[in-house]
């Protein structure tokens, strides 16, 4: 039973067409819900709607990637697949935000730092999971590996970043308050959330410093994963299909 378990796993297309499927309706049913039932256009109501959806879907996609199909043994077709797939659904919400921006009349917001900020994670997330499928000793709880780190990352830190901001006492006023260590911007929800809501307020005390600290780090996280599985792939060590 356990063996034949082990044997299925969620078809990849069924994966991306779920996660656009939940976007466009989580996006429509918000809009009816809140900005139609308001008289007249109110831009900031719209506003909020981009930076809920990018929120929503955001969260989605982190746990959306970590189920693509990754063969154990080291196949950069399979990797180079599920990079584009990975791109695929970055570039699948464009549409949806601009639909955001054509109904509530907003003046286009700069989308294409969390884009680009979203897609390097992505790539660093799958790219990770690559790699531990072709070695040995983490092969076998990969799939745990890289779950428990997207939500390490997404959701935990939240929960340290609450720990300092009670032990250190300081006063934050926005999302991108000078008193919030860098490291905490690591996390691509705070670091998208923190640069749209700069976009909304036109309030910040960073600049842009910390979206860019974050693409920076995804790079880097990318770029040491993309060099290990040459590294390992060149002397062919490989593993069974997962």
């Amino acid at each position: 039973m356990k063996k034949n378990l082990k044997n299925i796993y969620i078809d990849d297309g069924f994966i991306m067409l779920t996660y656009i499927f939940m976007n466009i309706l989580a996006l429509l049913a918000y809009l009816f819900m809140v900005p139609f039932r308001v008289e007249g256009i109110n831009f900031e109501i719209y506003k909020n709607t981009y930076m809920y959806f990018y929120i929503f879907q955001l969260i989605v996609f982190s746990f959306s990637i970590v189920h693509f199909k990754v063969e154990k043994n080291i196949s950069f077709e399979n990797l180079l697949g599920n990079i584009i797939k990975t791109i695929i659904l970055v570039i699948s919400n464009i549409p949806l935000i601009l639909i955001i921006f054509i109904s509530g009349n907003v003046e286009s917001l700069n989308f294409t730092y969390p884009l680009i900020l979203q897609t390097i994670y992505g790539l660093a997330i799958i790219s990770f999971k690559h790699l531990l499928n072709i070695i040995a000793i983490t092969e076998k709880y990969s799939s745990f590996i890289v779950n428990f780190s997207v939500t390490f990352i997404n959701i935990f830190s939240f929960v340290f970043l609450y720990i300092y901001y009670k032990y250190a006492q300081i006063v934050i006023t926005t999302i991108y308050d000078k008193d919030i260590p860098k490291i905490f911007f690591i996390n691509p929800l705070m670091s998208i959330s923190g640069f749209i809501n700069m976009e909304i307020t036109d309030y910040t005390q960073m600049g842009i410093t910390p979206i860019i600290w974050g693409i920076c780090f995804w790079t880097i996280c990318a770029l040491i994963n993309l060099v290990v599985i040459k590294k390992i792939g060149g002397h062919g060590i490989g593993m069974e299909n997962n």
